[in-house]
């Protein structure tokens, strides 16, 4: 079900085709809401639906939750978000320092949990840096 909102005013506001947000955050279990809400919200401006928003807020939830889980003081690195939509596309791009973050465990129930909410789904660990790559077009609910 789609939610559609207009204002019936003189004018109609345009969306631009692309956008980007980009949200540094510590990597601390406490600050994720704040890059879940960013994410929900540059999906809802950009007409994802209801049900694609709660596959984003889950997805970005738990891939957040990967990089920060175990990390040996948090206070010390910080956890990275970038979100940019194109289109029907919207890809974020979450990175946490090595120090806070361990590889995600691939075969464990929170990364089949992640897999199956959104269409593409990568991770990556260069010298001391994990990013986890995801990547919800709009209306495919469910991956």
């Amino acid at each position: 079900m789609a939610q559609r909102i207009e204002v019936a005013r003189a004018g109609r506001i345009t969306v631009p085709e692309t956008a980007s947000v980009q949200l540094a955050v510590p990597a601390d279990k406490h600050y994720i809401v704040l890059v879940r809400s960013a994410v929900a919200q540059l999906g809802a401006c950009f007409g994802f639906t209801m049900g694609d928003i709660g596959d984003l807020r889950l997805a970005v939830d738990e891939a957040c939750n990967l990089l920060v889980a175990g990390g040996p003081d948090p206070a010390v690195s910080g956890l990275e978000c970038r979100a940019v939509v194109r289109g029907d596309l919207l890809r974020v791009t979450l990175s946490a320092s090595a120090v806070a973050a361990a590889p995600p465990d691939t075969e464990g129930f929170g990364w089949t949990i992640l897999a199956a909410l959104v269409d593409a789904l990568a991770w990556e660990q260069s010298e001391n840096v994990v990013r986890v790559e995801i990547e919800k077009r709009r209306g495919t609910r469910g991956g």
